[in-house]
């Protein structure tokens, strides 16, 4: 734990709220002490910015969109689309057809996530007098849970403050497999055949407007297409169905994502995710990354408040994704 040497500055507004904390004026009777305590938690505010947490597979999933400013209350999405068509018409012909740009609108509330974290007296004491720094342990813990809060939403949203998830969201395409089932169930070839069903009902469903990059399963669906085998002319040596998938369509990647599990009807079925990952055509409106607030006294601690702000997910070309259920 880092000692008080280890962080000279200190921030004004941390310093000012110590001062006037009752619970530091009745405990502490050196500015030593005071400083000694604004600076310690400026360094926890600054470790806990800079500290790399392990990796959640939803900001992989859905890219983050951070255009929007930080005071934004509602956020309108426009989606345009071309009607008309043209025909063959005579010299003097007067009744062309229109063509025209048709729009329709959606707008999202933005919703603030909070947490927050604080030291008592008793650890403020022990941490003057020892010398040793404030546990971090504290912050990080209140940036894991409002991450975590995040990754939640940008995958299942939030129902009861408007707010869609990749999993929830009304515009997300969904393919029924002719070989439906549990996929531990199934031959190698009946989940090749299902990986080929999944890329030609895409090309179809898109027309060339978009190209798959990504296949995102779930572990029993991605194992189980890892290890049986499909059947080949004799001599040949067996492949796996993804073997195959990866041979042939090289620019679509495979990942294992534990998310994906129960992710469908109601948590109930795995799902899985073939889609051009691009913040053009999915993306988390994350209009405020976490934030810890200037330090408040209340009571016996010295409490910080942390927030974040977001919009929830949006999908802008439903037709560059297509689900499908794999168990």
């Amino acid at each position: 734990m880092p000692g008080p040497l280890d962080h000279q500055h200190y921030s004004e507004d941390d310093l000012t709220v110590l001062q006037n904390a009752p619970i530091i004026k009745n405990n502490f009777r050196e500015d030593a002490d005071t400083i000694f305590l604004a600076r310690q938690l400026d360094y926890i505010r600054a470790n806990t910015y800079d500290r790399q947490l392990p990796a959640i597979n939803a900001d992989r999933l859905v890219p983050d969109d951070t255009s929007v400013p930080e005071w934004a209350e509602n956020v309108w999405q426009y989606a345009f689309d071309m009607v008309g068509m043209a025909k063959v018409i005579s010299n003097y012909a007067d009744d062309l057809p229109r063509a025209d740009v048709r729009a329709t609108s959606r707008m999202t509330t933005v919703r603030t996530l909070g947490d927050s974290y604080g030291y008592n007296i008793n650890e403020l004491r022990a941490s003057r007098q020892t010398g040793q720094g404030l546990d971090a342990r504290k912050a990080a813990a209140a940036r894991r849970a409002m991450e975590l809060k995040i990754a939640d939403i940008k995958l299942r949203g939030d129902a009861n403050y408007g707010l869609f998830g990749l999993f929830t969201h009304p515009n997300l395409p969904a393919l029924v497999l002719t070989n439906a089932g549990d996929w531990t169930s199934l031959t190698g070839d009946q989940i090749l055949a299902n990986l080929n069903q999944w890329v030609v009902a895409y090309q179809n469903q898109v027309k060339g407007t978009h190209t798959p990059n990504v296949l995102s399963l779930a572990p029993k669906a991605y194992n189980a297409a890892s290890t049986k085998f499909i059947t080949g002319a004799s001599g040949l040596t067996p492949i796996t169905p993804l073997q195959w998938f990866r041979g042939n369509y090289p620019g679509i990647a495979v990942e294992n994502v534990w998310e994906m599990q129960l992710a469908a009807v109601s948590g109930t079925k795995d799902l899985g995710l073939l889609y051009e990952r691009s913040a053009d055509n999915i993306s988390h409106t994350y209009v405020m990354p976490f934030t810890q607030l200037p330090p408040e006294a209340r009571n016996l601690e010295i409490v910080t408040d942390c927030i974040a702000r977001s919009g929830g997910v949006s999908i802008f070309y439903p037709l560059a994704l297509l689900s499908a259920i794999t168990t």
